[in-house]
């Protein structure tokens, strides 16, 4: 978080309103610790990214147009805000939200074979028939794309205000950049500016149990899941064949090079799948099940 908040000092440009929304421990002291520098101001609420969100966007008022929406672990290049800025002042007037360029991530990587399995596309930001989702990282030139990065973009206000986003309680909210982002993206322009860079720190997560891999693999399968059942545009019959044919090839990879992390994520994709066989197969409606699989990675 300090090193977020330097980075907001160092910038080129004058800042508006800088809302920091904690969830876990308090670091009021660090946060108003920048008073001098920032203006700042300091909130606590539940846990949730969503959660979190929603409580900041509350604190605002109609003289905010455009709201970032930031990730304590990201860190901006000193020009990031000042090129984000003179990037939405060029921008066509319908344009919803503008993703940072994160730079310390790896660059789209695209083959036929990746491609073939529908795995990937030559194209950064789309959202393939199957739900998967090309990268938006270490880009060289602006882009027009079909999602944006949660903890990473810049939207407009009255946007945000238009397509709340429901709180949901999980641990651990993958897609849920998909699930927001996307739909708005059919309807209002998306893009990545490729001048305002930012860098992601590496998560720290304890990673000593397997439990933790098993919840993870079950996580993406069912947020994946979910997602492509909100959006009809989508394939669920693709995403599952693909999830399954990509649980296959990394558990073989698993197996050759002894990395039980791969295997217990596939584990729990697998567990998902069966978990999630009378939603497919209609005994269940999406309405009436998406509480009880999220409560249940709770």
């Amino acid at each position: 978080m300090k090193r977020h908040l330097q980075s907001l000092v160092d910038q080129k440009c004058e800042l508006g309103r800088v809302i920091v929304v904690a969830s876990s421990m308090d670091i009021k002291d660090i946060v108003l610790g920048f008073k001098k520098s920032l203006p700042i101001e300091y909130f606590r609420s539940e846990p949730g990214q969503i959660r979190q969100r929603n409580m900041g966007i509350s604190k605002l008022d109609e003289r905010t147009k455009l709201v970032a929406s930031m990730d304590d672990d990201v860190t901006y290049h000193e020009n990031a805000i000042a090129d984000m800025t003179h990037f939405w002042n060029g921008v066509e007037p319908g344009t919803a939200g503008v993703g940072f360029n994160i730079n310390n991530l790896p660059k789209l990587k695209h083959n036929w074979v990746r491609g073939f399995l529908g795995f990937s596309s030559a194209k950064p930001g789309q959202v393939l028939k199957s739900g998967f989702n090309t990268s938006i990282s270490k880009i060289s030139e602006n882009i027009q794309v079909q999602w944006l990065n949660g903890g990473s973009s810049v939207w407009k206000q009255k946007v945000l205000l238009k397509y709340p986003l429901k709180e949901i309680n999980t641990r651990w909210a993958v897609c849920e950049d998909l699930i927001f982002s996307y739909p708005i993206g059919k309807i209002y322009p998306l893009y990545v500016c490729a001048s305002a860079k930012v860098e992601i720190d590496e998560e720290i997560i304890d990673r000593s149990a397997d439990e933790f891999y098993v919840y993870r693999g079950s996580a993406e399968y069912l947020w994946g899941l979910y997602f492509v059942m909100k959006n009809n545009d989508l394939s669920v019959s693709s995403f599952i064949i693909n999830k399954l044919l990509y649980c296959t090839v990394q558990i073989v990879k698993g197996c050759f090079f002894l990395d039980q992390r791969k295997i217990y994520t596939m584990l729990g994709i697998v567990k998902s799948f069966f978990k999630s066989l009378k939603l497919l197969f209609g005994f269940q409606t999406l309405d009436n099940y998406k509480f009880e699989f999220l409560d249940s990675l709770e």
